[in-house]
């Protein structure tokens, strides 16, 4: 889609008369009488004039934000307790942090959707953009500092603002997966095989949060079906931007796993995380501003199923709104219990996968030949299933300076792919009238996945009885679940 977002909420999407022109030429060679396509050439020309208003107007509006932004700034800097090198750079921002308002809105406008689509265009980028120069300011007051780095500094690595956005050299455009990694025991324990011979998850459209991907690799490559870098410093209307190129491995993983389970599903590649950039930068509300535009993103732009590898701590508003939001338009929104280093003494919850919008994961380990709950996967009465999260063979991106790939990785971020893709089978597996029926009510089909994961799944090989706070309902079997799914009534 390369048409401006906001147009989605405010007005039909560019390019929308160039279908009226190609009505009016079939019109046309169907000899169909002349006035029917006057009258359709004079109303398409029209809507071309009203999309352009808006456009121009947006851009207007765009432009008198930047200027609030930075007089706002401006404004607050002899105030604030500030270093004097961070005040010398946010007094000049918009030459000295060159194009930080850029960066913020690009994803600070996502994070509400209630307000951006009552509010008009103006009135709201405006109002927006004061707000957003107001909390960077406090923002820089209470951040955690990053070792030997300024707040200025600090609170710039944890928005991304250093995010890579340059073109990777790469050392093949097009490589095939490995075959070690399309042979692993993960596939063999969930019956993707056999799961195969009903469902790959075509006509399902499935959203990775994350960190990128690595397009080279051939199977990934090929199910793309659109992207959105939060990180590119881009007007925020733009769809798409520079690639998403993934500059750490996180993004690649997730991706290539969910392309062994389901090859057919067609991926939307939404990046909000920077491995290389952002890794050991302080956590803020802007992250949970990143997170909450990448999963209201997808969430307006055509995903049924949305992973988000990411566990948090905190209940934040903005990402419970979106999960809350996912529910309602029936998008399933798949998330991880945390990982953790000793054993728990209690059950800290996890968002956004303790909220009932989301369906929550935790993650099981083979080790010598015997399944168990990983050793550091949260615990919770939040977790619906478990899938394997040790082990787990994946790519890595090819530009990267690594040895060899596959890799074997571990975490609960990987437990959370395997989840989405397996139920992109569930999905696909549906009758489409069934699955259209059940999209007619808030939440009907993101319960009926849940409960299908669920009562799909087994704890018997894990040595559990019945569900509990360590493995929920059990390990998933993507076999049982789409025959389940199949005759779903």
């Amino acid at each position: 889609m390369d048409n401006y977002l906001y147009i989605s909420t405010f007005s039909p999407p560019y390019g929308w008369h160039k279908k009226c022109i190609s009505w009016i030429k079939q019109f046309m060679t169907k000899k169909i009488v002349l006035f029917p396509a006057l009258v359709l050439m004079f109303f398409c020309g029209w809507s071309h004039s009203l999309d352009q208003t808006k456009k121009e107007s947006w851009e207007r509006a765009y432009a008198e934000g930047r200027d609030i932004f930075y007089a706002t700034l401006k404004k607050q800097v002899p105030q604030a307790q500030l270093e004097e090198a961070d005040r010398k750079k946010l007094a000049d921002a918009q030459k000295r942090i060159s194009g930080l308002y850029e960066h913020l809105m690009n994803f600070y406008y996502l994070t509400d959707l209630k307000n951006q689509t009552k509010a008009d265009t103006s009135s709201f980028t405006k109002i927006l953009a004061e707000r957003m120069s107001n909390e960077f300011m406090d923002s820089i007051h209470s951040i955690r500092l990053r070792k030997e780095t300024s707040p200025l500094e600090s609170l710039l690595l944890s928005i991304g603002y250093y995010a890579r956005k340059s073109t990777p050299q790469f050392r093949k455009f097009v490589r095939p997966m490995t075959r070690r990694a399309k042979s692993q025991w993960v596939l063999k324990e969930l019956e993707i095989r056999q799961a195969h011979t009903i469902s790959k998850g075509k006509g399902i459209r499935l959203a990775i949060i994350d960190t990128g991907v690595d397009p080279t690799i051939k199977e990934v490559k090929g199910q793309i079906a659109d992207w959105k870098n939060f990180l590119d410093g881009s007007k925020p209307l733009v769809s798409g931007g520079i690639f998403p190129y993934d500059w750490g491995g996180h993004g690649t993983s997730s991706a290539t796993v969910i392309s062994q389970i389901a090859p057919e599903v067609e991926l939307m590649i939404v990046k909000v995380f920077d491995q290389e950039s952002m890794f050991d930068a302080p956590f803020t509300r802007w992250n949970v501003y990143q997170i909450a535009a990448g999963i209201n993103w997808a969430a307006k732009n055509g995903a049924d199923i949305i992973s988000l590898s990411a566990a948090m701590r905190l209940d934040c508003k903005e990402i419970r709104d979106a999960s809350e939001y996912c529910w309602r338009q029936n998008i399933t929104l798949i998330s991880a219990a945390g990982n953790v280093e000793d054993e728990q003494s209690e059950l800290p919850a996890y968002y956004p996968a303790s909220y009932p919008w989301s369906i929550g994961v935790g993650g099981v380990e083979k080790k010598d030949g015997k399944l168990k709950v990983w050793e550091h996967s949260a615990k919770g009465d939040y977790i619906d299933v478990v899938a394997p999260a040790a082990e787990v063979l994946v790519e890595s991106p090819s530009y990267l300076d690594r040895r060899s790939w596959p890799t074997r990785v571990s975490g609960n971020s990987l437990a959370v792919p395997i989840v989405a893709a397996t139920t992109a089978l569930v999905l696909s597996a549906m009758e489409p009238e069934k699955r259209q029926r059940l999209g007619q009510d808030s939440g009907a089909l993101v319960e009926a996945a849940r409960s299908i994961l669920r009562e799909t799944s087994s704890n018997r090989k894990l040595g559990y009885t019945k569900p509990n706070p360590e493995s929920g309902n059990g390990l998933i079997n993507a076999y049982q679940a789409v025959k389940k799914a199949q005759v779903l009534k």
